[in-house]
């Protein structure tokens, strides 16, 4: 079998995993849903793993002065259950993820390291310029999510670097949608999601799509329109903008005419932005 000749190491806090990072290839994993598929299919080789997600230090929630930081380690599940209320778009996005069984198991952290392009929380993630904490035993590193992914299943994390945490400024006055649209409605990877803020304190709009790029994209040149007072110009940046393919869940066509369509619901509806 493919997993048996795999070696597998227990830490017993987080320090002990940097040092097992340094000192061999391994890989850490916690819930694993996407990284044990990869691994069984031989699209990811791991020879080593390192059990992170008994680790209560990895899976902390804090809320304090509008900064929301969460645990790399923390389930979705947890999240539903302690924080919910804090910030209702990335609750949203969190229950649209897979199955109740998937997000017991699932961690953002996970999220964020597979770098899929169709990552449910990530379009949440760009809108509020996260900020992630990358641990070694040399030293820590700050990253914007924006940096952090740079292509398809591709990050700047190195072999020895473990996502510890994901920190994000909360806005408390702010207008929002959120759309996932896929083939159904559990177990589905989104042919499109996308994630509309308005802050009016700020007069500021932002943008984010999912499953239109190689990354997450974000459209700050529709943004800026916006703050220029182009709004009539929003929704054809758009579609110059999002670059999809047509694949087995969608059509390019069909995907670029959701997210002008969704990003017009959004400026009507939610924003009472005229286009």
């Amino acid at each position: 079998m493919w997993y048996e000749k795999l070696k597998y190491y227990r830490p017993s806090k987080k320090s002990e995993v940097l040092d097992l990072m340094s000192q061999t290839v391994a890989q850490p994993i916690a819930g694993g849903t996407d990284l044990l598929v990869q691994a069984r299919t031989n699209v990811k080789r791991v020879q080593v793993f390192i059990q992170i997600n008994h680790l209560s230090e990895l899976s902390q929630i804090n809320f304090s002065e509008g900064k929301l930081t969460i645990g790399a380690g923390l389930t979705y599940a947890a999240y539903l259950e302690q924080a919910k209320s804090i910030f209702p778009p990335l609750t949203d996005a969190v229950t649209q993820i897979a199955s109740p069984s998937i997000r017991n198991m699932a961690t953002f952290g996970g999220n964020i390291v597979n770098a899929s392009p169709a990552g449910d929380t990530l379009p949440i993630f760009y809108a509020l310029d996260a900020e992630l904490t990358l641990e070694s035993a040399q030293g820590i590193r700050k990253i914007p999510v924006r940096d952090f992914i740079t292509g398809p299943k591709k990050t700047i994390l190195r072999s020895d670097e473990l996502l510890t945490e994901i920190r994000l400024n909360i806005p408390w006055n702010y207008k929002y949608s959120y759309r996932k649209i896929g083939p159904r409605k559990a177990l589905s990877l989104s042919k499109v999601a996308f994630l509309g803020l308005y802050l009016p304190d700020n007069n500021e709009i932002r943008l984010t799509y999912a499953s239109v790029g190689p990354t997450i994209i974000r459209a700050y040149e529709a943004e800026q329109l916006y703050r220029e007072g182009k709004s009539a110009e929003i929704l054809d940046c758009i579609e110059r903008r999002v670059r999809p393919i047509t694949d087995q869940r969608s059509t390019a066509e069909y995907r670029r005419y959701l997210c002008r369509a969704l990003t017009e619901e959004f400026l009507l509806r939610t924003a009472k932005i005229l286009v």
